[in-house]
């Protein structure tokens, strides 16, 4: 089987619990799953293997091998600091690679491998095809690779993909784990929690505070649910806590979230506002989201999202139960408002019968600054 995607994260698995990849991949919600790195009769990795910062094996060389940064993103290099597995460089710059190859690994038999395309996918290569290393070469040359690490083959060989599987009844000692990036919609961002952290994205909120509470470093935003968000606390004066956004695919799955949550897009955030309650936010939300976004109301929180289509629900009582709108208290505004327009009108502060405020139901500043001049001299 071949796959070629985008990535957007990837990941070393140490099996220690001994776990088939089907159980690793529901586990952590990867897209593919593949065998990783050579190990003995003990069940150790033989030769370097790093998880997130934690040695497990290593050996005395330091050749090149599949190298994961704090930003997730999976690369061929020799560096060693956050996550690494060994394997057997086959491809550099678009040139073959010859290492000494133990009588075992030489052999022609099935393979493992990750492929790097020129545009920066990936490519995935895992078969139960017999070949020899130089056979692989030129299939990975074949496919566009420019760079490529073979991986431990034979009755390893072993993978789950998005569309099929390559099964042995071997278990392995490691395994990579990749993500791949998902199509997004242009005003739907990605940051890493770990260089974008503390990077503002309105006056009032920071990347961070989007991040998914599993402590993973990508993070998707949606420059609408910034805005959206931005201008409900604006509305209150208030601080909005957010206690959920961003969500990968394992955690939204631990949390029991929706299977088509708009949080594993970036598009949703649950928040909270002090002394304000979930109805009086969704309200509002309502009046900023009149035929568009998600609003549920829960007992001590607001769900908010920017989709396309809308959608209402109250959960208050601990059963769903689907709503129109909270249109009462936009009629309640509308009566301040007019209420208000009579007044102004009428005291003289603005002049006219208050038409054009009615229709626009915004102010320039200018306009503002002269009413409550007006006011100033008359009090």
């Amino acid at each position: 089987m071949v796959d070629i995607f985008r990535c957007r994260r990837g990941a070393v698995y140490h099996n220690t619990a001994r776990r088939t990849p089907a159980e690793i991949k529901r586990e952590t919600g990867c897209t593919h799953i593949i065998n990783g790195g050579f190990f003995n009769s003990t069940f150790q990795p033989v030769g370097w293997t790093v998880v997130e910062g934690k040695t497990i094996a290593s050996d005395q060389y330091t050749d090149w091998g599949v190298s994961i940064g704090y930003d997730g993103l999976p690369i061929m290099s020799t560096d060693r600091g956050y996550s690494f597995l060994s394997g057997v460089p086959i491809l550099k710059n678009g040139a073959k690679l010859q290492r000494d190859l133990t009588p075992d690994v030489a052999r022609k038999a099935e393979r493992t491998a990750v492929g790097w395309m020129k545009d920066g996918q990936v490519l995935l290569w895992c078969d139960k095809q017999a070949l020899t290393r130089e056979q692989l070469q030129e299939k990975l040359l074949s496919y566009g690779c420019i760079d490529g690490i073979m991986l431990d083959g034979g009755g390893s060989t072993q993978s789950v993909f998005p569309d099929g599987a390559v099964s042995s009844s071997r278990i392995v000692a490691t395994l990579l784990l990749f993500w791949e990036e998902e199509e997004t919609e242009m005003n739907v961002k990605t940051y890493s929690l770990c260089k974008d952290g503390a990077t503002s994205l309105a006056e009032h909120f920071r990347v961070k505070e989007f991040r998914c509470k599993d402590g993973s470093d990508t993070i998707l935003i949606s420059d609408k649910l910034v805005e959206l968000l931005e201008n409900i606390r604006n509305r209150f004066g208030k601080p909005v806590v957010i206690h959920s956004a961003y969500r990968t695919e394992a955690y939204n799955a631990q949390v029991g979230g929706a299977a088509k949550s708009q949080h594993k897009l970036g598009k949703a955030a649950d928040i909270s506002i002090a002394g304000v309650t979930p109805l009086e936010i969704a309200q509002v939300a309502e009046r900023l989201l009149p035929t568009s976004g998600g609003i549920g109301v829960y007992g001590t929180f607001t769900h908010v999202d920017v989709r396309d289509s809308r959608a209402r629900w109250d959960s208050r009582s601990g059963k769903e139960t689907v709503v129109s709108g909270w249109e009462a208290e936009e009629s309640q505004v509308e009566s301040e408002l007019e209420a208000a327009v009579k007044w102004i009108t009428e005291s003289g502060i603005m002049k006219g019968n208050g038409t054009d405020l009615m229709l626009e139901k915004t102010l320039t500043r200018e306009q503002l600054a002269v009413m409550l001049y007006r006011y100033h001299c008359q009090a």
